[in-house]
């Protein structure tokens, strides 16, 4: 089961007394199991601000209106009764968050907002599968495919085991990149049933791997007394898409490689990468970059993360190189 969760990272100044618009795509196709919504806005007076999200097929829940009265701020979370209007809807297309400045005078900033759908579709792990009796190096395999083409910013995994002798089990994950975590190494001792979650404290190695294509759960059963049986796993990813870095101004092969060794891959993370950050980048790599100025780099891919093309044509019809 793919559980996909999202971040947009704007810093866009929602206009006074206007609304601004921001879009997540969902690439696979599925019916909503279950959905949260967070928003991370600045505003001296929360009061002005109301939010809504419209799903693909142009349903709208409303997810706020103007509550909050003078508080400062708003970073929340929405789930459960909030947006049970949006369970079983199509999950493929354009999810879009609207928020809207319903008084004049001061305006606010849309930081940030994530999108986390869980669909019946992507339930796609085996159930009840025998893991071998074996003192061998055999183990049983248990797979999932991901299309998400993105870096991992955070990976957790759920799994669950029933067996006579938990302190047997050596239990796995391997990415695309063949990359291998343990994530339960002959612990538990004479306890049957292994129901765990593991988080970035197991799962660090992997940040920065890449999302799509194969992961893999191995589980290996250290002694041949008892067999078992791997009821389920799940995986979930907090992602970040990998982006052509190239359509900014300035940015060539060579330095879009440099970046992204440094782990930059997205619109968004060098949308928030200070010229400065960048600056060093490029003068760590040797002289031949010292004459590159990326001072409009993070304004360039501001909008391409939002989409907004056509601003983005002009301003760089507007530049020389970047500058």
């Amino acid at each position: 089961m793919f559980t996909l969760i999202k971040e947009n990272k704007l810093n866009a100044i929602i206009p006074d007394q206007g609304s601004i618009s921001n879009a997540i795509a969902i690439n696979r196709s599925g019916n909503v199991k279950e959905i949260k919504v967070s928003a991370n806005i600045t505003h001296p007076h929360i009061g002005d601000i109301s939010l809504k999200i419209t799903s693909p097929s142009g349903k709208e829940v409303v997810l706020r209106d103007r509550e909050g009265g003078a508080d400062d701020d708003l970073n929340t979370v929405f789930s459960g009764e909030a947006l049970a209007d949006l369970i079983g809807v199509e999950a493929k297309g354009n999810w879009i968050l609207t928020a809207t400045d319903g008084a004049n005078n001061e305006t606010g900033t849309l930081n940030s907002w994530v999108l986390e759908v869980d669909c019946t579709n992507y339930d796609n792990h085996i159930s009840e599968i025998n893991i071998p009796e074996t003192e061998s190096e055999q183990s049983l395999i248990s797979t999932q495919n991901c299309r998400l083409n993105g870096r991992v910013l955070e990976v957790i995994v759920d799994v669950e085991i029933e067996h006579p002798l938990i302190g047997d089990l050596v239990v796995s994950l391997v990415s695309p990149a063949s990359t291998e975590v343990v994530l339960h190494d002959r612990t538990g001792g004479s306890q049957n049933h292994l129901k765990a979650q593991y988080d970035s404290s197991k799962l660090s190695g992997l940040v920065g791997e890449q999302t799509e294509g194969t992961w893999t759960l191995k589980v290996r059963n250290v002694h041949s007394s008892n067999n078992g049986v791997l009821k389920n796993w799940k995986i979930k990813f907090h992602y970040e898409p990998e982006d052509d870095l190239k359509v900014v101004e300035g940015i060539g092969p060579k330095i879009e490689g440099l970046l992204k060794s440094a782990g930059i891959y997205s619109y968004v993370t060098l949308a928030t990468t200070a010229p400065d950050g960048i600056k060093d980048i490029l003068l760590a790599a040797g002289d031949r970059y010292r004459m590159h100025d990326p001072g409009t780099w993070p304004r360039q891919s501001s909008l391409a993360a939002q989409g907004r093309w056509d601003e983005l044509t002009a301003l760089k019809d507007e530049l020389n190189g970047g500058k």
